[in-house]
């Protein structure tokens, strides 16, 4: 039998060594791009998807070692427990966690994105469909400035928590919560207390905003099981504190450098930015009419005071009767998207759309083919299809496509 060498002896120097669990195709070839655009001081310091460079533990795998996982999660659900054991280095670390939001981007992959694209401390990227801004955390992490873009308020609020707990005062939100029965009691009404409403000066507000979404969470929680919202309440809370804690232990203690993030409740169809002001654009659309966002956040749209029915007139992907009118709509919507992507976008940077399909829902009309039209139109030049593949057998959507365009103005 004729010697074999190993598919990562062969990309790699034996000196460098992968975090485990990165065993996907696109996870390879992403840590291959790293590998070859990052310094060997760059890879210890910003690298998604290495554990060694050289021998050296990298960034990256130290910090979320230091993260206490276990304890965190103490007493999750076994279910939710070996959901952030498993996703210690792709999901589950810095405040990601705070709310896991349905839909929400592979943080790790975000990650190598920033690094492959050169996106670095000096540069703003901006997400205009930005979720619970999964990027904003990720560029912050490395030192980079960052603008969420969202319609929805709920968006806006764990977008706007989970940037500041990246960088904040542990001590300030461990004297506000020391009676968490008292503080349940306050948040138990109909609507969103008025001081959410007001205050906006307040600099305990961005701390008061952390339980809020911490209740809304057990609300969402509460609805899925068969425990009260009282009975949970203590534990989320619990969670979102420790995780909060010991991630601020280990950025002091890695002495990591965050960045700022500016939060924004608006539409990408009239983004409320300058021209030519951004470094980068990464964003995940809605994938056509997939999930339907509002009704999946409703009790806490409903809680925060929204009505549905404005939103979903303004929303991408919720507008139309029947396939062919509901796709006629948003590809129209998503045209004007790239343009405001590309007004707001400097020369010359990258516009990363990720995006997947639903063949049964669209009835075979594959969406980022589409995109990838509508970006041309638009001026933008198209690069690199790199697929991911989303597993699970109940994923009707097999696989995403990361669209790599240029805005070439």
């Amino acid at each position: 039998m004729k010697n074999h060498i190993p598919l990562l002896e062969k990309l790699f120097d034996k000196d460098y060594q992968l975090i485990n669990g990165t065993d996907e195709i696109f996870e390879l070839d992403l840590a291959l791009w790293e590998y070859e655009v990052l310094s060997k001081k760059e890879l210890v310091e910003r690298s998604a998807y290495f554990k060694l460079v050289d021998g050296k533990e990298t960034a990256h795998y130290k910090t979320c070692n230091l993260q206490n996982l276990e304890e965190v999660h103490k007493n999750s659900s076994f279910r939710t427990k070996i959901f952030f054991l498993d996703g210690k280095y792709s999901t589950g670390y810095a405040t990601h966690s705070l709310f896991p939001y349905r839909g929400k981007f592979h943080p790790q992959l975000i990650r190598a994105l920033l690094n492959i694209l050169d996106i670095k401390p000096g540069h703003v990227v901006l997400d205009p469909m930005a979720g619970s801004s999964t990027v904003a955390v990720e560029a912050n992490l490395l030192g980079i400035d960052a603008i969420s873009v969202d319609l929805s308020p709920f968006c806006e609020l764990m977008g706007k928590v989970k940037t500041f707990a990246l960088n904040l005062d542990i001590k300030i939100l461990e004297s506000i919560i020391k009676n968490p029965k008292e503080v349940l009691d306050k948040l138990k009404k109909d609507k969103v207390p008025e001081y959410f409403k007001n205050n906006k000066d307040d600099k305990k507000r961005n701390y008061y905003e952390i339980i809020l979404l911490a209740f809304l969470d057990t609300v969402g929680f509460a609805g899925r099981s068969s425990s009260s919202v009282d009975k949970l309440f203590p534990r989320v809370l619990d969670r979102y504190v420790l995780t909060i804690k010991y991630f601020q232990e280990a950025r002091q203690k890695m002495d990591l450098k965050i960045g700022k993030s500016k939060i924004i409740q608006g539409s990408v169809l009239n983004l409320p930015l300058g021209d030519n002001s951004v470094d980068a654009v990464i964003t995940s659309p809605p994938y056509s009419f997939a999930i339907d966002y509002l009704k999946n956040d409703q009790p806490q749209l409903e809680y925060l005071g929204q009505n549905l029915e404005v939103l979903r007139q303004e929303m991408i992907g919720l507008q139309g009767r029947g396939v062919e009118n509901k796709l006629e709509i948003y590809f129209d919507k998503m045209n004007q998207a790239l343009g405001e992507m590309k007004r707001v976008s400097k020369k010359n940077v990258p516009i990363i759309i990720i995006i997947g399909t639903n063949d049964i829902q669209t009835n075979g009309v594959r969406l980022e083919t589409k995109i990838i039209e509508l970006g041309e139109k638009q001026g933008l030049k198209f690069e690199l299809n790199l697929k991911k593949p989303i597993r699970g057998l109940q994923n009707t959507m097999k696989e995403e496509s990361i669209l790599f365009f240029t805005n070439q103005k």
